[in-house]
């Protein structure tokens, strides 16, 4: 869709195009879209984006984006490919394609489960989960589905945060009690679930000058087998 003079200025960091402050809406009382917005832990939410973002080699010609919230990734989606979708549980594709129009970006959204919804079988080069999978206990369902979606030697990309009592700790001093009971996988076991369908090829951990063990968010990007 083209921009015109109406049209919001959207924040760049290399691939990251951020929606001004106001323009989206979060989807869930969880939705965590307010934390963008704010002093120093802003800078977290967007960076694990931007490391994510980073990992990847546009242009695609499709992409979906499982899991997209309040739409904050799309436009950053949009800019590296010539079609983006993205299917998601809870979220209202009106509301949220209403919100995407008004910043110039035009999208495919759809309410639904990603095991349920139909697709075309190797209908995109670009699959992306960012903060998704901690969610799922059960991968096994979910990377098959992905690798039948995903074109021969197509790309995954995975970003997950930190699952273990430290971040329950950090996520509960931002105003995010319980956070437990929403995060229940880790990094590692996203990992291994997916290494019958796929190989990983890149990865990265912030923050960077930390061992990888003490990292608070890990982005990962897989590519069929």
């Amino acid at each position: 869709m083209p921009r015109d003079a109406n049209t919001p200025t959207m924040t760049r960091t290399n691939l990251f195009l951020l929606p001004p402050k106001g323009s989206l809406t979060p989807n869930t009382p969880d939705d965590p879209l307010p934390y963008y917005y704010k002093p120093l832990v802003g800078w977290f939410f967007k960076k694990r984006i931007e490391q994510a973002l980073a990992l990847l080699n546009p242009p695609f010609k499709s992409v979906l984006e499982v899991g997209y919230g309040s739409g904050i990734l799309l436009p950053s989606l949009a800019q590296m490919a010539d079609r983006v979708t993205g299917v998601d549980l809870a979220s209202d594709p009106e509301v949220v394609g209403a919100n995407l129009r008004r910043l110039g970006v035009q999208c495919h959204l759809i309410k639904g489960n990603l095991l349920e919804v139909t697709f075309d079988k190797e209908g995109f080069d670009l699959i992306v989960a960012i903060s998704v999978l901690e969610h799922i206990q059960d991968l096994e369902p979910v990377f098959e589905r992905l690798h039948e979606l995903l074109t021969p030697s197509g790309y995954l990309l995975v970003g997950m945060p930190r699952v273990d009592k430290f971040m329950e700790k950090a996520f509960a001093s931002i105003g995010f009690k319980g956070i437990e009971q929403h995060h229940v996988t880790t990094y590692k076991m996203c990992i291994e679930a997916a290494t019958p369908w796929f190989r990983l090829v890149k990865r990265a951990h912030l923050v960077p000058w930390l061992p990888e063990w003490a990292g608070l968010y890990f982005n990962m990007l897989f590519q069929k087998k």
